[in-house]
């Protein structure tokens, strides 16, 4: 038995331990950083969907003709039947329409 320093496998065992600790608290930084990021990306794309969908939202048409009226029924309808659109959704789009 050697007194003293540690030989050359005790001194390897020791540099891979840690090393490896090392590994893992980085590999943990990260993930943590990663997570925050994405819940912090996610909780941003919350807060400007309302907005967006304002944006996209199209002004009502004022002073449109018969015709045109006509077609955005049938395209209310044809959503309707795709499942697009409730009951409730399309007799409240219907009555914008015929509103106008």
């Amino acid at each position: 038995m050697r007194g003293g320093r540690p030989g050359l496998i005790g001194t390897v065992a020791r540099t891979a331990v840690v090393a490896g600790g090392t590994a893992t608290v980085t590999t943990r930084a990260v993930d943590k950083r990663m997570r925050e990021r994405e819940m912090k990306k996610a909780a941003q794309a919350q807060q400007t969907a309302p907005y967006e969908e304002q944006v996209q939202a199209p002004a009502p048409p004022t002073g449109i003709t018969q015709e045109e009226k006509m077609a955005q029924l049938r395209e209310l309808a044809e959503l309707k039947q795709m499942g697009a659109l409730t009951e409730e959704e399309f007799q409240q789009e219907k009555q914008k329409i015929l509103a106008r």
